[in-house]
């Protein structure tokens, strides 16, 4: 069947309105999803001559790709969403996947050239992501360029994109149309993109995740320069640059004007001999994100094209700091609430927390001996019932399971950063993860996430430099039978009959703290 497509509608769904690519192995429409009134982009095999050499491996390379896609569910691959074939033809697939109408990397880069370090990171690490789980899924995309990095538009932003997997490789038996050509047959043909493609690659060999390691590094070097290590399309002239090995990267990022950091990484990425190269992903992303925290100290206002998200207004001059409630206050029910746009206190409904005093270690046996007063206690009685107060302050609490993302989308926490809490049971009590910014601890070097065994201030910054939040992590303590928290002179006990895990993050002066806590399972019986 012809696939020249334009009006026809297929599976009595799909109503192909334009044709906007051919390649080697397909060709691309614009269409729309009737049912769902939505626009789709349709990939349809491009018929190639059944005689032709290397005919079944294109094939089921073209198959292949469907299923690899079902397979993959992170947010910045690209998402398929039907598949079949053209009347029934066996010989005539085609799959159905979100319209991406942002464009790629590659013209992105050429309309806006050179990339900051920044920049060039903010769309890297999601595609890192797409990636790591593609291989964790023993998926080798093999066809990492600029071109098959996409944008799809949400809004006024772009959400960057993973595609074409259609030659890539299943190191196992990860999907059922695994192609021949991963299985060594007499039908094996040469699939790669010369320009792009790891060495092992081209000479035919096993590949690995280092190879698109290798892909994604020579990607990176486009984006920070506008210039192709291995450009143009003279194929005999790219074999003889291939041949050049390392050296010739070395030379070629340096007069590309790439800094010292960033050639160091990328060539070690880039390393001709598979098994001296970095061998994951995971490698490449955090040795970038280093390097990017570096550049921090050279990087000027002109430079700095990224522009961080809008900073909370200030509190209003003249408002007075929130009084603090006493213990027997709160023990009576007279609870204070200070909310986290500067307004004056409000009564809340807040359960009670009784208070109860504080043991103290300290001899009174010297009569010159001046011993500090005892902290008031509040026992926490019941999670479930709402917000606390402590001291005048708010106290939210919120559990957790495996794993909480925070951040002002995330709806917990009025806050231009994102971040991920994660709890730990052995070592490190808690650690934190920056997921649009770094994470500085006590002033330390930036990261990309910290792990904690004591109370800290981190700080999350922006890769423009700019600070977006400080938390004052506290970890508390355990006095036997409650952790225990100080927060504005108080000391909120959570007993250990109702959570296993607690940290109390405290956002600064003015803005409610968060409890997050892992509830421990009901025993049979037990009500909420």
């Amino acid at each position: 069947m012809s696939t020249e497509l334009v009006g026809q509608r297929i599976m009595d769904r799909y109503l192909i309105e334009e044709k906007i690519a051919r390649g080697g192995m397909s060709v691309v429409y614009r269409g729309e999803d009737e049912r769902l009134r939505r626009v789709v982009c349709v990939k349809v095999f491009c018929g190639l001559d059944p005689s032709r050499p290397g005919y079944r491996t294109i094939h089921e390379h073209f198959v292949q790709e469907a299923f690899a896609l079902s397979a993959l569910r992170h947010p910045n691959t690209i998402r398929i969403f039907d598949f079949g074939y053209l009347e029934d033809e066996l010989a005539t697939p085609f799959f159905v996947v979100e319209y991406a109408d942002g464009g790629t990397l590659k013209e992105f880069v050429r309309k806006h050239g050179p990339l900051t370090p920044q920049e060039a990171f903010e769309i890297l690490e999601p595609i890192a992501g797409a990636l790591r789980e593609a291989h964790a899924a023993g998926i080798i995309h093999r066809d990492i360029k600029p071109s098959n990095i996409l944008f799809s538009r949400a809004g006024p932003s772009l959400v960057v994109k993973l595609a074409d997997f259609s030659i890539a490789k299943a190191l196992e038996e990860a999907f059922p149309n695994r192609a021949d050509d991963t299985l060594n047959s007499n039908d094996k043909v040469g699939l790669y993109s010369l320009g792009w493609a790891a060495p092992e690659q081209l000479r035919g060999e096993t590949v690995g995740p280092s190879a698109d390691v290798f892909a994604m590094a020579l990607t990176a070097a486009f984006m920070l320069t506008c210039k192709m290590v291995y450009p143009g399309d003279d194929i005999l002239q790219l074999f003889e640059l291939r041949r050049l090995g390392d050296a010739y990267i070395r030379k070629t990022m340096a007069e590309h004007g790439l800094g010292d950091d960033l050639q160091k990484v990328l060539a070690y990425a880039c390393r001709a001999d598979a098994t001296e190269r970095m061998q994951t992903i995971e490698q490449l992303i955090e040795s970038l994100r280093e390097c990017v925290h570096e550049s921090w100290r050279n990087v000027t206002s002109k430079q700095a094209r990224y522009v961080p998200p809008a900073q909370r207004p200030p509190v209003a001059p003249g408002v007075a700091p929130p009084p603090v409630a006493t213990a027997s206050a709160m023990a009576e029910g007279d609870s204070v609430a200070t909310f986290a746009n500067g307004h004056a206190p409000v009564r809340s409904t807040a359960p009670v927390v009784h208070a109860v005093p504080m043991p103290s270690s300290a001899s009174a046996s010297s009569p010159s001996m001046q011993l500090p007063q005892p902290l008031p206690v509040l026992t926490v009685e019941n999670l479930r019932s709402g917000d606390l107060v402590v001291g005048g302050r708010r106290v939210r609490p919120v559990a957790v399971a495996d794993e909480l993302v925070m951040g002002a989308d995330a709806g917990i926490v009025a806050s231009p950063a994102r971040f991920r809490v994660t709890p730990r049971q052995l070592g490190a009590h808690v650690h934190i993860k920056g997921l649009n910014c770094f994470v500085v601890r006590d002033g330390g070097r930036a990261s990309s996430g910290v792990d904690l065994e004591r109370d800290a201030e981190v700080e999350l910054i922006a890769p423009s430099r700019s600070t977006l939040e400080r938390v004052a992590v506290h970890l508390g303590s355990y006095d036997g039978s409650s952790s225990c928290f100080t927060l504005q002179g108080v000391v909120l006990a959570l007993p250990s009959r109702l959570a296993s895990w607690a940290v109390l993050l405290d956002l600064g002066p003015g803005r409610e703290a968060v409890l997050l806590y892992r509830a421990l399972s009901r025993t049979p019986g037990e009500h909420a």
